[in-house]
């Protein structure tokens, strides 16, 4: 009878309790190594790479010659890339089962693999820091992506970004953009390996392009007549990440946050408005109740979701309003790897409430809406002060300064979804009984992570977010290991910080 040798390399238990300790919630191949060997045994090699990074190694041995001599040279180099200079990825699988990882041959019959479907899919977990090349600051939001697929990210405010990819995706291309600097395009396996990525500044005008003249009413024209071309007439299922936070003056009072499923509505159907339940979601241990003000952004996580200008008919795009505001269009230039006209906008008086300055910018080519930044000017905030405060109680002065929304879309599969959102409200404070004198500064991030073709009609009523639901009241406790897969903004270092101290607190 004809046996198969199935040989499980190495049952090490040195050190087991410790490297248990060590694991990351992301795949065992992120664990980095160093090993220098030279013309050594396959067994030899596997051992010692086993007992850095805490794994065991199976293989069909009448496949893999063990005895077999290689040359091993890598400094600090993840697990995965050092298995794929030994192990042709074109010709072997690297399958990950719990702490184990199986060695195949691609389209081998190997009864070695037998995934259970109860263990859970280790993802890869690809960190990194954007800096820039010449003043070597951080590069804070900007787009981290996967290449023809709608996974992503951006980098926080230190520059700091964390993609999760599932091991199927490990071997496609990442795309890093920035307003201002050349995109950067580098497998995503490479990530594993690299810590500090460094962007170019570029020039972002486009000066050899002829700009063909156009006006700005034939523009905003173009815009209207080409919604159906440009965005999705179906419905699609987003997974999306939010953050909501509020500082008073340099302290954070409150850090909340979410990952959400949102039904995202047809752009044509303007009347149709977007669904959002909560998936899961934490908050920082201490909540401090801001007890003075309700922000207009209440509901958040379904508030945020009408920044969607395109879709929300915002009074800047509303051809009923056109005539409220006046448009000029200052230049093309290049944004995200496309060409854009940056149109800035204005009110024509100071009559109409929200009446909104800033830029928004709308492909050369398509005309789609594909960025817009806008804020209230100081008329605006005057008025805002009677409509943003719902509530106050009395002799407490309020006053909103800043008020600030950011909008960007990425294109997939030849149409344009909301990509992120942020909500950036700004309020003085003055109590004399309260011994308050302090300005309160409440950010709410939107991060769409993937979208997906859905048949789902609706949400259950009592599973759908509401604008009069109050967010932190939904919320569980800080995890640390809380997200799991999902595709968060990762917290930089001044969140983490709030985190920890409330958290002892």
């Amino acid at each position: 009878m004809y046996r198969k040798k199935l040989v499980i390399l190495f049952t090490i238990l040195l050190l087991s309790i410790i490297s248990m300790g060590q694991q990351q919630d992301g795949s065992v191949f992120e664990r980095r190594v160093t090993i220098n060997q030279e013309n050594q045994p396959l067994d030899y090699i596997l051992e010692q790479i086993s007992w850095q990074a805490g794994v065991f190694f199976s293989y069909n041995a009448s496949i893999i010659n063990s005895g077999e001599k290689y040359s091993v040279s890598a400094n600090n180099k993840s697990l995965y890339s050092i298995l794929n200079e030994i192990f042709n990825p074109g010709q072997y699988n690297l399958t990950e089962l719990e702490n184990q990882i199986i060695i195949s041959k691609i389209n081998a019959d190997s009864t070695l693999i037998n995934r259970n479907d109860s263990i859970p899919v280790k993802y890869f977990f690809l960190t990194g820091k954007l800096v820039d090349n010449k003043k070597g600051k951080p590069i804070k939001y900007a787009s981290v992506s996967v290449f023809k697929k709608p996974i992503g990210t951006i980098s926080n405010n230190d520059g700091d970004f964390l993609l999760k990819l599932h091991p199927d995706n490990i071997r496609d291309t990442v795309i890093i953009s920035c307003m201002g600097y050349a995109q950067k395009i580098i497998p995503a396996f490479n990530l594993l390996d690299e810590d500090l990525l460094i962007l170019n500044p570029v020039s972002i005008r486009i000066k050899e392009v002829r700009v063909t003249a156009i006006t700005t009413e034939q523009l905003l024209e173009n815009i209207w007549d080409n919604i159906d071309k440009n965005y999705s007439a179906q419905l699609k299922l987003m997974t999306a990440f939010y953050r909501e936070t509020v500082k008073q003056d340099d302290h954070f009072i409150n850090v909340s946050e979410a990952v959400t499923e949102i039904l995202k509505s047809p752009y044509i159907n303007t009347f149709r408005e977007d669904w959002t339940r909560l998936v899961k979601g934490r908050r920082s241990p201490d909540v401090q109740p801001f007890k003075w003000l309700n922000f207009k952004l209440q509901g958040g996580p379904f508030t945020i979701t009408k920044l969607d200008v395109v879709k929300t008919v915002e009074s800047f795009l509303d051809p009923q309003y056109e005539e409220l505001y006046k448009y000029e269009i200052t230049k093309v230039i290049w944004f995200n790897d496309h060409p854009v006209y940056v149109v800035h906008f204005y009110p024509s008086s100071d009559f109409f409430y929200p009446a909104f300055e800033g830029e928004m910018y709308v492909h050369r080519e398509t005309f789609a809406v594909v960025h817009a930044n806008y804020r209230l000017n100081k008329s605006g905030l005057k008025k805002a002060a009677s409509i943003m405060i719902k509530k106050k109680p009395p002799k407490v002065k309020a006053r909103p300064t800043y008020v600030q929304y950011r909008v960007n879309y990425r294109q997939y599969q030849g149409k344009w979804y909301l990509s992120t959102a942020q909500a950036s409200v700004k309020f003085k404070i003055r109590s004399k009984r309260d011994k308050v004198n302090s300005e309160f500064h409440s950010v709410s991030d939107l991060l769409i992570t993937d979208v997906q073709d859905t048949d789902l009609k609706r949400f259950t009523s009592n599973e759908t977010f509401k604008q009069r639901d109050i967010f932190v009241e939904e919320l569980g406790s800080y995890d640390e290991k809380f997200w799991e897969n999902y595709n968060i903004i990762k917290p930089d270092e001044d969140l983490r910080k709030a985190f920890k101290s409330q958290a002892i607190n």
